[in-house]
């Protein structure tokens, strides 16, 4: 495994499986950015990437990721990752459903001086709301 492949593994570990969150200081530039993301307009670096993490724990205080795949290619690394979690917080403007789902995205993480600093992610959010919706 690649030293890049081997930080996101960390940080999936680390920050959003919840087992030390404080490495995205030590993982994460200072001036890290995930592209389309609205609260990426208020704020940059490792506490950009911990909020994100928090607001979605807000709602799937279970969830776990698992990266399924990655390949790398010179400063970037594309991971296909699954988050399983229970709907239990908030989610926007929908309560708490208390249903079990599954989410699966693709990511590009671009990194500079052994930092992740750019991220652009595709997740099946369609796929995640029809799991919250159904009867």
């Amino acid at each position: 495994m690649s030293k890049q492949t081997e930080i996101l593994h960390r940080l999936f570990e680390g920050v959003w499986n919840g087992e030390n969150p404080d490495v995205a200081d030590e993982l994460v530039g200072p001036e890290y950015v995930i592209h389309d993301c609205e609260i990426a307009e208020e704020m940059r670096g490792p506490e950009l990437y911990k909020t994100l993490v928090r607001m979605t724990r807000e709602g799937f205080p279970d969830m776990e990721f698992t990266i399924e795949d990655a390949v790398e290619e010179g400063s970037k690394v594309a991971l296909r990752w699954t988050m399983t979690g229970t709907h239990e917080g908030p989610m926007g403007d929908m309560e708490p459903t208390g249903k079990r789902v599954e989410m699966l995205a693709v990511e590009i993480n671009r990194f500079e001086d052994r930092q992740l600093i750019e991220t652009w992610t595709q997740s099946d959010m369609l796929g995640l709301m029809q799991q919250l919706e159904s009867e």
